[in-house]
């Protein structure tokens, strides 16, 4: 599977809401080509969405393919806790992907994107 980038902007409500409407009414979607579009309203919302513990978490999931999110935390010589709420955050935001594997049904952090830009919108 070839893996998309993830482009994040930083749009006013109004905006967001506009495009709503527009796909609601069957508009297609402008995003760029290779790219999954994600929306926050303000910098604020985008620091705490995406914290730092959270970005380390970002990069490091390609890079160790952990079998697990108990051994993805041991090799960042991480909290399990802490790790565990991260990666499900991450997951239910859509940036990446939690695959159940093996008898024990672990699940499995995946990358869902290669990399991810940020765009600030005019």
């Amino acid at each position: 599977m070839k893996l998309k980038k993830a482009l994040i902007r930083i749009e006013s409500a109004d905006v967001i809401s506009e495009r709503w409407v527009g796909y609601l009414k069957g508009k297609k979607s402008k995003s760029p080509k290779g790219y999954e579009v994600i929306s926050v309203s303000n910098w604020e919302v985008l620091g705490r969405l995406l914290s730092p513990p959270r970005l380390q978490l970002l990069s490091a999931i390609p890079l160790i393919q952990a079998t697990s999110i108990a051994a993805l935390a041991k090799a960042m010589k991480k909290d399990f806790k802490n790790v565990y709420s991260d990666v499900r955050f991450l997951a239910d935001l859509g940036l990446i992907e939690l695959k159940e594997e093996g008898p024990r049904k672990n699940l499995v952090p995946v990358a869902k994107y290669e990399g991810i830009e940020f765009s600030l919108a005019a």
